[in-house]
């Protein structure tokens, strides 16, 4: 069974050989090459090259051409700030600034960075037919804050109607670029929405549901799978995701696996995460990553799970977390000698809490996986 074969096939919730494994290589391709972010991201040669070290090392069942949530933004008129380390960050927001909606339209696969990108998912298909290739767009809400900014917030009280026509604009944004993807040879086309964790499930249902499930319906008629990806505390809209009929809802560490297991599985969807990012594939050890993984793995089980980190790949995660996460996943004695290593150590384990809570004020911890260049962070 080839990784596109199986991924193909845990979507649709049916039996594998074994639990795939997705890396979510976007900027990390750059590290593998040694360039910057930014010339990794505006080329299509070196996206191309990135994408093909990641399968060498990582020996993946599936990965993205990228992982970029302001290309759309960009090109429809929002500033953005590039960096050595990081996706470009949006800095301004057309609509807040005096730009009307109706003279926004939808990007051709002409625009802005799209041409690039769609080349290297070309090449990257040619090379490498067995490799579920992952097109990435960005969401409804996320493109519409990108758009207004957080003067969205506001105006789902103020003009309710107002934001409805830009997330309807938004949603045919995503239709179009999604459709440009599965175009350029990828089989699963993940809508990124990570400010969907920002608001309740009432305002999903009124605001999001309506606009993000024509998306996943016109992917699969198209011919292709979908994902939704969300990420940060977004365990109250779970169930709402599954609503809008994904065929895949993807999530980090911030939502229990199990929970989110519980939710889809019995609506016949399948579901993906949720590797530690920070703590432990970017400052862990290999060891940490493979119990990490293996702790998934057994959470997640082997109907409808995929193995993957809860977002992009911080630039510099070592190389040698992810190659042992590989092991583990493709080699059944690698898992056997983990869960031997984990039960003795935790055998030995004992968790001290007596000071927790004891202090004479109230201490609040604002902890973010990176406040420049993720959107919910910000």
């Amino acid at each position: 069974m080839t990784g596109r074969e199986r991924i193909r096939a845990v979507f649709r919730c049916g039996e594998t050989d074994r639990i795939p494994w997705v890396p979510f290589v976007g900027c990390h391709g750059g590290a593998l090459l040694g360039v910057s972010a930014e010339e990794y991201l505006k080329s299509e040669e070196l996206i191309v090259r990135g994408i093909a070290a990641a399968i060498g090392r990582y020996k993946p069942d599936g990965i993205p051409i990228t992982f970029d949530l302001q290309i759309e933004a960009e090109i429809l008129g929002c500033n953005i700030v590039w960096a050595e380390q990081n996706p470009p960050s949006v800095t301004t927001h057309p609509l807040a600034e005096g730009k009307k909606l109706d003279e926004l339209v939808v990007p051709a696969p002409e625009a802005g960075r799209l041409p690039i990108i769609l080349r290297a998912a070309r090449k990257t298909r040619a090379a490498h037919p067995d490799i579920a290739l992952y097109g990435l767009v960005t969401g409804p809400f996320t493109l519409a804050l990108h758009l207004m900014g957080t003067q969205i917030f506001m105006e789902m009280f103020d003009d309710p109607d107002g934001v409805r026509r830009l997330l309807d604009f938004c949603s045919a944004v995503a239709r179009a670029v999604s459709g440009y993807y599965i175009d350029a040879g990828c089989d699963v086309i993940a809508i990124v929405d990570p400010m969907t964790s920002q608001i309740g499930p009432d305002q999903f249902r009124e605001f999001v549901s309506p606009h993000i499930t024509p998306i996943f319906e016109h992917i699969r008629r198209l011919g292709a799978l979908g994902s939704f990806f969300v990420c940060g505390h977004a365990q109250q809209n779970i169930e709402a995701m599954c609503e809008c009929k994904p065929d895949n809802i993807s999530i980090d560490e911030n939502i229990p696996l199990e929970y989110v297991r519980d939710v889809c599985l019995p609506r016949g969807i399948s579901f993906g995460g949720n590797l530690r990012l920070t703590t432990v594939l970017l400052l862990g050890t290999p060891e940490e990553a493979q119990k990490n993984a293996l702790d998934c793995m057994e959470s997640g089980g082997m109907k409808g799970f995929i193995l993957a980190p809860g977002c992009d790949l911080p630039y510099a995660t070592p190389p040698q977390n992810l190659e042992a996460v590989a092991r583990i996943v493709h080699d059944p004695y690698q898992r056997e000698v983990v869960k031997a290593l984990v039960k003795e150590k935790r055998a030995g384990e004992i968790l001290d809490m007596a000071d927790y809570g004891q202090a004479d004020k109230v201490i609040v911890d604002i902890i973010t996986l990176d406040s420049e260049a993720c959107a919910p962070c910000q």
